[in-house]
This record gives structure tokens, C-alpha cells and sequence, in this order.
């Protein structure tokens, strides 16, 4: 039998109705667990996750969002990366203006770096205020338009991913894309405002403050592993970066979690430490 329309007094009643008695997590979580390479989020006005897709929280190493709720993306990644997402985050916030198709490097569980596009909306309570922020994220693909006319541009970022750990120089990057040095670098500002060197770099920094954050490794073996060649190489890169050496970077997040567990205050940005 063909269902009946509703009339306009019914319709937000049903709404609500049918709302309401969802299970949670069946909507855009479970919509975009099923969409491949793209992610979904919530924040407060703090920047804490307060929901998200299984998938994005599986690209952070949470076998599941609730593992996530509650911290912020300085629990993931090192502060020259979680500092650019907080303060597009208070953007939004403070605006009320969503920030659309933003590109940005974000840390991936297996310890190397990808490009995401990234749009952000504010979220509004009934009173009209602010309250925190949705976002859409999807990995950038061979497909997309920033690699498009640049296939060259996707062989070299595959190639960092697998080999940052290696000893490689920016004439390696190079011949892999199979172009001129001066060629890279102007397509990598380009592209991504920064220079191959600075990508490499930060792709062994971020695989080098996720073993700081979640091992207990020496920092010479850490080093190593994350292609730096040598203690003394690796605590220069986070000087540059990072504006602190690996050790007290190791600290200022042992002391900051320890604080973050027993209060519920504002969160504390380590890079102000």
C-alpha cells in the first residue's frame, strides 16, 4: 500500500520522532565507514573530538572513535601539524564561517604523513551560538585535481611514504618523478607551499614524535628508524620545527596527558609549554 504524505503540522513531529529514536553512530558514522578515503569528525569548542567515522579514527591508530573522544589532535600529532589544525579549528569557531577544500598534512597510523582535503562547518546550538565544528576529510588521490596534470608529483609522495626512513636526497626525489630538481621544487610550492626537503623532513619528524608520544625507544634508535642517520641530525630537525629538543618534547607530552587525566579544564598546547 503507497504510503500516505505527510501533512506540514506532522512532518516535524515525525522528524523528531524518527530522529530520536535512532541508535547513535547509524548516521554519518556509519555513512562514511562505507566511503573509501573519506573521513568524518566532531569538535567542540575546544577542539576535543566529540564523534567521528570509525575509519578516521582508525587512520590515528583507535580501534574505534570512542577511544578518541575527549582528546585533540595534539594526542596524534606533533604540534606543527596539530597547531595549524587547532587554529583552523578556532577560525571556524570564532567566525561562524566554514573553511572549505583546505589541503592538509595529517599523520597516518603506520607512521608517515598523507594529504587530506579538509572542509570544516561550524555547528550551532538552538540559541544560535557556536558550539564546536563538523568536518569532512578525504585522502587525495591519483584522480584529484592537484595531481592531475602533476602524475609526477604522486610518484614522489608514494615514494616518501615507503623509503622516509632511507637515506635520500632531493635529486632521489627527483628521479623518481622523473623530472629536474628545479622542476620539483617549484611544483612542490606550488602544490603544497612547501619544498620536497620540508615534506621529507616532516614526514620523519611526524614517524619520530609518534615513537616519542607512544615508546619508550632510546632516541639514538629512534633516530635511526625514522631516517634522521643520528641523534644529533634529528634533535636539529625538531629545533627547527619544533622549537624543542626530542626529549623535552617526550616530557611536555608525559606531563601534559598526566594533567589532561585529572581535570576538564581547557586543553593545554604543549607548544606553549
Amino acid at each position: 500500500m503507497k504510503p500516505l504524505p505527510l501533512d506540514h503540522a506532522a512532518i516535524e513531529t515525525t522528524q523528531c520522532t524518527f530522529l530520536s529514536s535512532l541508535r547513535p553512530g547509524q548516521l554519518f558514522e556509519s555513512l562514511f565507514d562505507n566511503v573509501p578515503g573519506a573521513y568524518f569528525f566532531v569538535k567542540d569548542r575546544e577542539s576535543r573530538f566529540m564523534g567521528g567515522s570509525r575509519s578516521f579514527a582508525q587512520t590515528l591508530g583507535e580501534v574505534s572513535i570512542d577511544g578518541m573522544i575527549g582528546k585533540t589532535d595534539y594526542d596524534y600529532s606533533p604540534d606543527f601539524l596539530a597547531d595549524g589544525f587547532y587554529a583552523a579549528d578556532q577560525r571556524v569557531i570564532r567566525t561562524g564561517q566554514a573553511v572549505s577544500n583546505q589541503i592538509e598534512l595529517v599523520p597516518s597510523a603506520d607512521g608517515s604523513l598523507d594529504w587530506l582535503c579538509t572542509t570544516k562547518v561550524p555547528l550551532f546550538d538552538n540559541d544560535g551560538a557556536v558550539i564546536g565544528l563538523a568536518g569532512v576529510a578525504r585522502i587525495i588521490r591519483d584522480s584529484d585535481a592537484v595531481y592531475a596534470d602533476h602524475p609526477e608529483m604522486r610518484r614522489i609522495v608514494d615514494f616518501v611514504r615507503a623509503h622516509y626512513r632511507e637515506k635520500l636526497s632531493v635529486s632521489d626525489l627527483a628521479k623518481v618523478g622523473g623530472i629536474s630538481v628545479s622542476s620539483q621544487e617549484r611544483l612542490f610550492k606550488k602544490t603544497f607551499e612547501l619544498t620536497p626537503l620540508m615534506y621529507l623532513r616532516r614526514t620523519r619528524l611526524n614517524a619520530a614524535c609518534k615513537m616519542l608520544r607512544e615508546t619508550s625507544a632510546e632516541l639514538a634508535e629512534i633516530a635511526v628508524q625514522c631516517g634522521f642517520n643520528d641523534q644529533t641530525n634529528m634533535t636539529r630537525a625538531f629545533r627547527q620545527e619544533l622549537k624543542i629538543t626530542p626529549l623535552k618534547y617526550r616530557r611536555s607530552f608525559s606531563d601534559t596527558r598526566s594533567s589532561r587525566s585529572g581535570r576538564s579544564g581547557s586543553i593545554v598546547l604543549r607548544s606553549q609549554i
